[in-house]
């Protein structure tokens, strides 16, 4: 074969070899990294993370450390203290100026009643109405204990005092003016319960009277406050 006509089969061969495509370029807006810059980033996210986790630790530490708890203990202490002034400060007020209770003039006190016994004489209703302008009734003997005082008190007086008991012919009791009935613990009475009938005492006896016979009184009140 003629070497011209070789030469010319090999180039036209080598023309119509086809062109390997290159790659394509990247769009015009976007941004390349290097690797070592994401992995930077990545640390750096990492290491942020970490510091506010020592932050955290650090403020937990420090509320258990002896520091902590003694500003703690110490605002505890503070406020526990103020509450002791102001406790303090109402105990001296009250201290100062306390409720005091007294008796009027020629009245005795006794627990938490003043008690008078009369100069002048009269039948009970005489009494009663007498204590009453007073502001207070014929005495209402509450107790024994009550009942010895009453009685030593009459041991300079040596009479009769007319208190506020007197017998109910419709119920057949001896009754107090305030409408409660006499128990037998407080008082035994001498003397027939009749019609009329009224009780006077002395330092020495309970006794059951004619309620229009003239006798002395005792009336009560309660404690006045100043």
């Amino acid at each position: 074969m003629d070497a011209s006509v070789v030469y010319d089969n090999l180039n036209q061969a080598n023309t119509q070899e086809p062109k390997q495509a290159s790659p394509p370029a990247p769009p015009a807006d976007s941004c390349w990294c290097p690797r070592w810059h994401r992995l930077a980033l990545k640390l750096g996210c990492l290491w942020l993370i970490l510091l506010v986790l020592i932050v955290v630790k650090l403020s937990i530490l420090v509320q258990k450390t002896p520091v902590g708890k003694g500003i703690q203990e110490n605002k505890t202490k503070a406020t526990v203290e103020k509450c002791n002034v102001n406790v303090s400060e109402s105990s001296t007020k009250a201290t100062e100026s306390p409720v005091q209770l007294t008796c009027p003039s020629g009245w005795l006190p006794h627990r938490e009643k003043c008690i008078q016994f009369s100069q002048e004489t009269g039948v009970w209703k005489d009494g009663l109405s007498n204590c009453t302008r007073k502001g207070a009734t014929l005495l209402l003997i509450q107790d024994q204990e009550e009942l010895r005082f009453v009685k030593d008190s009459l041991k300079i007086r040596g009479h009769l005092f007319w208190i506020g008991l007197n017998y109910s012919m419709s119920e057949k009791h001896w009754r107090w003016i305030n409408g409660s009935t006499l128990s037998s613990d407080v008082l035994n009475i001498i003397g027939d319960a009749v019609r009329n009938s009224c009780v006077a005492i002395s330092k020495d006896k309970s006794v059951s009277e004619s309620c229009d016979s003239e006798k002395k009184w005792i009336c009560q009140k309660k404690l006045k406050h100043l």
